[in-house]
């Protein structure tokens, strides 16, 4: 694990992404659909581009999140988490079944249909052109959360610049026959750059590092976005969306909020279990959080953490108690950023 994170931190690595939720949506009012089940404006995006989004239940949770990309003036492509494809699939048709039915909008699943390695890391821009592309591959041409079709390595390609590692990345969608021939051209052209295969629990201290969120993780069915520092995502120019509504009666309470924190434990390589409980001053008394990741980080050189934590965001710079049953670990917390905190490396 340590050595595919490094391979993605300082050259290039590939992972399959295949299995991450794909769909197509075609109609006039397909603008209008991502509105209503995404927090953020979608609506506003010009071909060519996207954007990453939140969709809410109708309680106001966190449901799924993902990107929206813009192909043409009534078509679009929107990706979902692996596991919740279906549920996103379900809820979207539900959604123009009852409640928008005279809206011109068809859905498509398309998971199966393209299937993609994405190259991330320093170097990924310079395999990707070894590769051979009649894409133009330039930062100001082929910006962060962009779409181009082309030719990748004599392969029709649909390339998105979209990054779950925090680093500059480049996700190659292919039809499933070509994919084999894709990867092993990828392998063989990126041994000169040391590429490795990125597996997911690399993915996982990689996302990490970076304060990612994880549907698996950090939402545990009582946070929204406000709670994960995610407050931009939620517009304010838009008179409603899908669960809206209930997120400000919920936060209209003023009760104590769990917000996500980073972890630095005192002693950097001790590791602290995910799920641990943290209690105020590590008593036996209810807990005020608990650790929802725990990795060790090669760019930092020691284990770090993200934790949901009362009050967390106005706590950085204090200590956090985690409980196990025979000791208590210190830790410091912090911001849950700890690898590029501004995002210039994926934007680069």
């Amino acid at each position: 694990v340590n050595r595919e994170c490094r391979a993605v931190r300082t050259g290039v690595g590939v992972y399959d992404g295949s299995p991450l939720g794909k769909f197509e949506l075609k109609g006039k009012h397909v603008g209008e659909f991502l509105d209503l089940i995404y927090t953020n404006v979608m609506s506003s995006l010009s071909p060519g581009n996207g954007r990453y989004g939140l969709m809410l239940s109708e309680d106001g949770l966190i449901f799924d999140d993902g990107v929206a990309f813009r192909v043409d003036e009534n078509r679009w492509l929107i990706s979902t988490s692996s596991g919740h494809s279906d549920g996103v699939n379900q809820h979207m048709e539900k959604i123009l079944a009852f409640d928008r039915p005279d809206w011109d909008v068809k859905i498509t699943g398309i998971t199966n249909q393209w299937n993609n390695a994405t190259i991330c890391g320093p170097k990924a821009r310079d395999l990707l052109a070894k590769l051979g592309t009649d894409i133009d591959l330039s930062q100001t041409a082929f910006p962060f959360m962009a779409l181009r079709e082309g030719l990748v390595a004599n392969i029709p390609a649909r390339v998105i610049r979209v990054s779950f590692t925090g680093e500059l990345s480049f996700e190659i969608n292919v039809s499933p026959r070509n994919l084999l021939n894709l990867w092993e051209k990828i392998m063989e052209i990126g041994s000169e750059f040391s590429i490795l295969p990125v597996g997911s629990e690399a993915s996982h201290v990689l996302r990490v590092e970076k304060g990612f969120l994880s549907l698996g993780h950090e939402v545990d069915g009582t946070v929204d976005a406000y709670d994960l520092g995610m407050g931009w995502i939620m517009s304010k120019k838009k008179p409603d969306f899908i669960g809206k509504r209930s997120v400000h009666l919920r936060r209209d309470l003023k009760k104590i909020r769990r917000e996500l924190v980073g972890l630095l434990p005192n002693d950097p390589n001790e590791a602290i279990p995910e799920g641990a409980p943290i209690t105020p001053e590590g008593q036996k008394r209810a807990t005020e959080g608990f650790t929802t990741a725990c990795v060790w980080s090669v760019v930092n050189d020691s284990w770090v953490g993200l934790a949901l934590l009362e009050r967390g965001h106005s706590r950085h710079g204090e200590s956090a108690y985690v409980r196990l049953q025979n000791k208590v670990i210190r830790a410091k917390v912090v911001p849950p950023v700890f690898h590029d905190p501004k995002g210039q490396i994926l934007r680069s």
